[in-house]
């Protein structure tokens, strides 16, 4: 197995977090669907010889729902920073997919059980987000 050439440096930051309670929500034996929106962003380094950048995930979990028919809703920002090898710097079209499609898929990897830790310790039934998939759509 061989390293990826796009690597997290250190740990992601949670940069802001906001979670609010629906106190009236009455819970019911109807399964929620989750709905989850996502937003990217990519700040590459200036210095282009570091070959790094920061991506930030924020993600708003029943956030696009009538809070009414919903427990809680959730607003979540994580940053994490990258840095890539000199062959993937020469790639810039591979770069530029790792960066929007890999990186946040890392990132979503440490955000999935914080909520579902967050959601426990609220009280809550335990919020497994389900996966997603990051990859964009080619048409």
């Amino acid at each position: 197995m061989k390293e990826s050439s796009l690597q997290l440096i250190g740990k992601p930051r949670i940069n802001s977090f906001v979670y609010e309670t629906n106190k009236k929500y009455k819970a019911t034996n109807e399964k929620l669907n989750v709905n989850i929106k996502q937003d990217i962003s990519i700040s590459k380094a200036k210095n282009k010889q570091l070959r790094e950048a920061a991506v930030v995930l924020k993600l708003g979990i029943f956030t696009m729902t009538d809070f009414t028919t919903v427990p809680f809703k959730i607003e979540l920002e994580i940053e994490g920073h990258f840095k890539w090898d000199e062959a993937l710097d020469k790639e810039k079209s591979v770069l530029k997919k790792m960066l929007e499609e890999n990186a946040p898929a890392i990132l979503y990897t440490f955000v999935r059980p914080f909520i579902t830790l967050i959601t426990f310790e609220a009280n809550m039934p335990p919020l497994v987000i389900p996966l997603l998939n990051f990859k964009k759509k080619t048409e």
